[in-house]
């Protein structure tokens, strides 16, 4: 297994070493800070970063991943060129306008908004987001609802993953909380993400791959800095996700679509600003 030149790496592990060091220079009581989970959030992202980049296995498939992930985009060029014409074609199709925001970034975001509503609706998201939380809870010693908060912020953005506890938000402990807004933070909603693929020209895979080693180190750092002092109410089990509100299929598309235009528009209103 190549690791690469050695200088860079070697970098690249004092500035992780850095932060986590800022982190405990800056943590509320340095005494209740829990090895466990801090050892299982660096080793993770560690793990993931070896496995993904550097095993051929791991490689491949971040690549297939990619590849999907692109064909989704490919059908949010499907739909907004229907609607917009060149103007929301890829690269501005034959009039060759190259990226216009409004009419190609933005209705991507749209578009998987609508899709992880389907998602949620079939119930797909929540066995792949509860069982990252239950895993998340065996690891880290985590209580259930900041896992379950930590796993849905892989998938979903700040203000979305919250809501998947919120019958718990009013009574998380302190450093729940805080691990909820930290994990919030450190990732992006799909349908944002699927936007920086666009502007950006950042390939996917490093974009995917950086979502999959956030969770763990985002944990992390908030339990060094605002350690568990009190007593999580969830704690040793991961509550289950609410069911979808929608009634069919095509009723989950129309409300994602509705949510993602409001984050569309609200995207561009700030970006105006």
């Amino acid at each position: 297994m190549d690791l690469g030149p050695v200088t860079p790496r070697i970098v690249s592990v004092c500035g992780a070493l850095a932060m986590l060091a800022i982190a405990y220079a800056f943590s509320r009581d340095r005494k209740r800070v829990d090895l466990r989970a801090v050892l299982w959030g660096v080793g993770l992202q560690w793990a993931f970063a070896l496995l993904l980049l550097r095993v051929p296995a791991g490689r491949y498939a971040l690549e297939g991943v990619g590849r999907a992930v692109q064909q989704v985009l490919d059908l949010t060029f499907a739909g907004s060129s229907f609607v917009f014409s060149d103007l929301g074609a890829r690269e501005g199709g034959a009039s060759g306008l190259g990226v216009v925001f409004a009419f190609q970034v933005l209705p991507t975001i749209i578009f998987i908004a609508s899709l992880f509503a389907v998602l949620y609706h079939l119930g797909l998201m929540q066995r792949c987001v509860g069982a990252i939380a239950w895993l998340t809870v065996r690891l880290f010693r985590a209580s259930g609802a900041e896992s379950l908060a930590v796993a849905a912020s892989v998938f979903m953005g700040q203000t979305e993953a919250p809501l998947t506890i919120r019958p718990y938000l009013d009574r998380l402990t302190e450093s729940e909380l805080f691990v909820v807004m930290v994990a919030g933070m450190a990732s992006v909603s799909g349908a944002i993400l699927g936007a920086y693929v666009l502007v950006g020209r950042v390939p996917i895979e490093h974009l995917l791959m950086a979502v999959a080693m956030t969770a763990p180190i985002s944990l992390a750092i908030a339990k060094i800095i605002v350690p568990e002092t009190g007593a999580p109410e969830t704690a040793g089990d991961a509550p289950k996700l609410e069911e979808a509100e929608s009634r069919n299929v095509f009723d989950a598309a129309a409300d994602g679509a509705s949510e993602g235009l409001k984050l569309a528009l609200n995207v561009g209103a700030m970006l105006i600003a």
